[in-house]
């Protein structure tokens, strides 16, 4: 009796997996460009809502007046 033995190949393919990986990293890297952008701007916004209501004290005082409608 002879025994035939049959070998199988498999392959894998690795580039889906580097793709998706660098989908990731791009929208991770555009995330964070966004909220860098969004935090420069307010901190420009609340600077110069301090220089125009003049400084700290004032801009609180103006907001406070703001919110409660007085």
């Amino acid at each position: 009796m002879k025994t035939a033995i049959l070998k199988k190949t498999r392959t894998r393919t690795e580039t889906v997996g580097r793709v998706d990986e660098q989908i990731y990293r791009v929208g991770i890297a555009v995330v964070g460009a966004c909220s860098l952008a969004i935090g420069v701007w307010a901190t420009i916004a609340l600077v110069s809502g301090m220089a125009a209501s003049g400084g700290p004290g004032a801009l609180i005082a103006d907001w406070f007046r703001a919110v409660i409608g007085s």
